[in-house]
């Protein structure tokens, strides 16, 4: 049976929305310091709204639609989706453009991402990122089958286990966060996935830096605010557990960590709005967020047709 959206269209609307608003102002301060950030806040959003999107949104736009339209991850079909959608000035990383390339020389998509880096596979946090909207069409309880798709779209250009591994992580805490789970479980939820050891090492330090509210720039340090998985998935997470009540704090925390900030501020939207659903997000961050041939209402749209509304 075709799988349809789970959740409220305020939640959905959150998560996508938050999505592209900490990708578009994340972008701004891309491989900067926590020190070279100004103070963000509803002052600087109005002087500087966010825009545009990066390839982030728009790889999560086609995942969205395919679970939309499938029901589950089809990779041939996915992978035409972002070949359609690819769009290069929307500044897509080097790995994944050599994928668009080899996928347009023809080859199949298991051998062009298992020979990713020297054969390692991908580890970056760009898997990530995209599976944000599969956990909208599962139950708390799914969490295999969600593993399962979650596993599928990854695969396309991520093999390496910390790649697989962030991207399940991510997708679990979005699960959390649709189903009003207490913030103070999510850890240990979240700690009992099958994931490497290296990730659960890097709970515990989510876990220490929250029991002394640590600052921007000392969870950068503590946790990592780089490209790699194992850095940029926790630090989304820690930015929403040390901002549980409020999308605008754990928002603007998680840019002012520095680093990745446009894939680390896109996962914490999407995670933040996933729990507190678009009502709670500023208007400021979405009044200018572009809406042309596939911005908000087209997104709106699609939310639509996933509730099975249309």
């Amino acid at each position: 049976m075709k799988r349809t959206a789970f959740y409220s269209e305020d939640k959905i609307s959150g998560l996508m929305f938050g999505m592209l608003a900490g990708d578009a102002l994340g972008f701004r301060f891309n491989d900067k310091g926590p020190d070279e950030i100004p103070p963000l806040d509803m002052e600087y959003i109005r002087a500087h709204p966010p825009k545009n999107y990066t390839d982030d949104s728009q790889m999560a736009i086609s995942v969205l639609e395919e679970m939309t339209e499938n029901g589950l991850i089809d990779q041939s079909s996915l992978r035409d989706r972002f070949l359609r959608r690819f769009s290069p000035w929307r500044s897509y990383g080097g790995g994944m453009l050599e994928v668009i390339e080899r996928w347009r020389d023809g080859e199949a998509i298991e051998s062009t991402a298992a020979s990713l880096y020297n054969g390692s596979g991908n580890f970056g946090d760009g898997a990530a990122v995209r599976v944000a909207p599969i956990p909208l069409f599962f139950q708390l309880d799914e969490t295999a089958a969600l593993q399962k798709e979650v596993d599928r779209c990854v695969l396309l250009t991520h093999t390496h286990p910390y790649g697989r591994a962030g991207a399940l992580l991510h997708a679990t805490a979005i699960l959390l966060a649709l189903n009003d789970v207490p913030e103070n479980d999510w850890i240990t939820r979240i700690f009992k996935l099958p994931i490497e050891s290296a990730f659960k090492i890097k709970l515990g330090r989510v876990a220490q830096c929250l029991d002394r509210k640590a600052s921007a720039n000392e969870s950068a340090k503590e946790i990592g605010n780089g490209p790699q998985a194992i850095e940029a998935v926790p630090a989304a997470l820690f930015s929403v557990l040390r901002h549980p009540d409020s999308f605008l704090d754990a928002f603007l925390f998680s840019i002012s960590m520095g680093g990745d900030t446009d894939t680390i501020g896109a996962m914490t939207g999407a995670l933040a709005g996933a729990r507190m659903g678009a009502a709670r997000i500023p208007d400021e961050l979405l009044e200018q967020i572009e809406n042309e041939k596939e911005g908000l209402d087209f997104i709106r749209d699609l939310i639509i047709q996933a509730k099975g509304k249309k």
